[in-house]
């Protein structure tokens, strides 16, 4: 089946091009809602979850109770989350690098992970000097 595009989930696709930050669902409303006055919060978090079950963004969960962020890069890799500020950021770590840090003798096969560092981002650190 397929599915028709439309021009809000095609404003929302826009936005993420070349877009780094890993917004949250409210940050890309707000910059939608300054393309389209009228779009709705529901309809950009129905489009969200569109683009992710499709595969043209990822969800990376909550952290800390605060809101789900999205990510432009699909490829597999790393984020780091600063508990000050809320910042997510990629992690430049080759993806798998530490799974031959695994004891041979563990009886589990990896089939997938997640690895997310917490700590203060260089800009939060900065602040306090």
């Amino acid at each position: 089946m397929e599915v028709r595009s439309t021009a809000q989930r095609d404003l929302i696709r826009r936005l993420f091009r070349g877009n780094y930050t890993h917004p949250t669902a409210d940050e890309i409303y707000e910059l939608a809602r300054r393309e389209n006055p009228t779009i709705s919060r529901g309809t950009v978090y129905r489009n969200l979850n569109f683009l992710v079950e499709s595969g043209e963004i990822l969800r990376i969960p909550s952290v800390g109770g605060g809101p789900d962020h999205f990510d432009v890069t699909t490829s597999p890799h790393y984020h780091a989350h600063c508990r000050l500020c809320g910042r997510v950021s990629d992690v430049p770590l080759p993806y798998n690098a530490w799974l031959s840090a695994l004891p041979h003798g563990l009886d589990f096969t990896v089939e997938t992970h997640q690895l997310m560092l917490f700590g203060t981002c260089k800009s939060c650190t900065n602040k306090g000097d």
